[in-house]
């Protein structure tokens, strides 16, 4: 049962399910009222990398993951999110823009520039600088999604499943 007015990331994550077949019309939503799927994790397997500087947005990050039955991983900024992926694959990174040290644009086009293609993250654009016209330009810059800042569960599932259904190099 929707609710109306219909929110097109809750339609949209209906009809994924009902493609992917793990939804039918007589159940009761899997996850009562709340917006997180605590199964989604089991259901849409990724490993996780959290890139993020600011301590607060780390935590908010990490519990909103965890809510919806992730682990990630976390770096600090660009440089240790390269020294990350030396030490282990991911599937998935959550990139914030501006880090020191490194910033998130910089580590995406050494990320793509070194790792061979079946080595190749999803990469998400993690920031405040909601402006027209950003998301096309992260986009250009390399990275394969985007997700605004202060981050909302629905639009972060939306981008994890994005993820999980993109086509493997």
């Amino acid at each position: 049962q929707m609710q109306k007015p219909v929110n097109p990331t809750d339609l949209k994550q209906i009809l994924q399910q009902i493609v992917l077949g793990k939804f039918t019309f007589d159940q009761e939503r899997p996850y009562s009222d709340s917006a997180f799927n605590p199964n989604l994790a089991k259901e849409m397997p990724l490993r996780i990398l959290l890139a993020e500087d600011n301590l607060i947005n780390q935590k908010v990050a990490l519990r909103l993951l965890s809510r919806l039955g992730y682990r990630a991983d976390v770096a600090g900024n660009g440089i240790e999110a390269l020294e990350a992926l030396h030490r282990q694959d991911y599937d998935v990174i959550l990139m914030d823009i501006q880090m020191p040290e490194m910033d998130g644009i910089e580590a995406t086009h050494r990320i793509r520039r070194d790792l061979p293609q079946w080595r190749q993250p999803r990469i998400i654009a993690l920031t405040a600088n909601a402006l027209e016209g950003d998301k096309e330009k992260y986009l250009a810059e390399g990275m394969d999604d985007y997700v605004s800042k202060p981050v909302h569960v629905q639009e972060l599932t939306a981008a994890l499943i994005r993820c999980h259904l993109a086509p493997t190099s």
